[in-house]
């Protein structure tokens, strides 16, 4: 049983191989190939990581786009498989970050509760994007400097937390600690912001 197992992998080994040499010369039936011999591992693999199956399969999709795409970049890869399988676990929880990331921005731009505050359709009063985004804009001149950087940083400028550490002088942590304050600290402005007008 242990020696038809090493036998099933060094087959998959040498298949594997030779898809690579095919993506590495251009051609697509190398992709074809890898694909079949992986997808239903990859599958498995990443429901692991996250149980949404649309997320994992649109990750699984990406990889092999880029593994064609960017396939001049990755001729040194050593273990194919490993490698893969890396790339598909920093995909998926690179999505899994930027999804946070819009619900965050979601949850700025509506905080909690604000629905059952709001006036029904019979009010004369219009909610537009228009308003929501001045309240922001409005709620963002409120907050301390650092809160303001922080949120421009991530949510506006999209830079990575590591290089928002280096431009602000501190470390990695504090600005996760530096952005949720500024989002609780913005929900209750944009709270009060919205208060305010409704008492015109």
């Amino acid at each position: 049983m242990i020696e038809s197992k090493k036998y099933i992998e060094t087959l998959d080994r040498s298949k594997e191989d030779r898809y690579w040499e095919l993506i590495m010369e251009g051609d697509k039936s190398g992709l074809e190939g890898m694909f079949s011999l992986y997808a239903y591992e990859l599958m498995a693999y990443g429901l692991k990581i996250n149980a949404d199956r649309e997320l994992v399969k649109d990750c699984i999709q990406d990889l092999f786009i880029d593994l064609w795409k960017y396939r001049e970049n990755n001729r040194k890869v050593d273990h194919v498989k490993n490698y893969i399988f890396k790339v598909l676990s920093n995909k998926i929880r690179k999505e899994i970050k930027a999804r946070v990331k819009r619900r965050e921005v979601e949850q700025l731009m509506h905080p909690d509760g604000l629905e059952s505050q709001m006036p029904g359709p019979e009010s004369n009063i219009e909610f537009t994007e228009e308003k929501s985004n001045s309240k922001l804009q409005s709620a963002l001149k409120l907050l301390p400097l650092r809160q303001r950087q922080v949120v421009i940083y991530v949510f506006l400028e999209n830079i990575p937390h590591k290089q928002i550490a280096k431009i602000m002088g501190i470390n990695v942590q504090s600005v996760y600690t530096l952005t949720w304050k500024a989002i609780n600290n913005l929900r209750k402005l944009m709270v009060f912001l919205l208060f305010f007008l409704l008492a015109k």
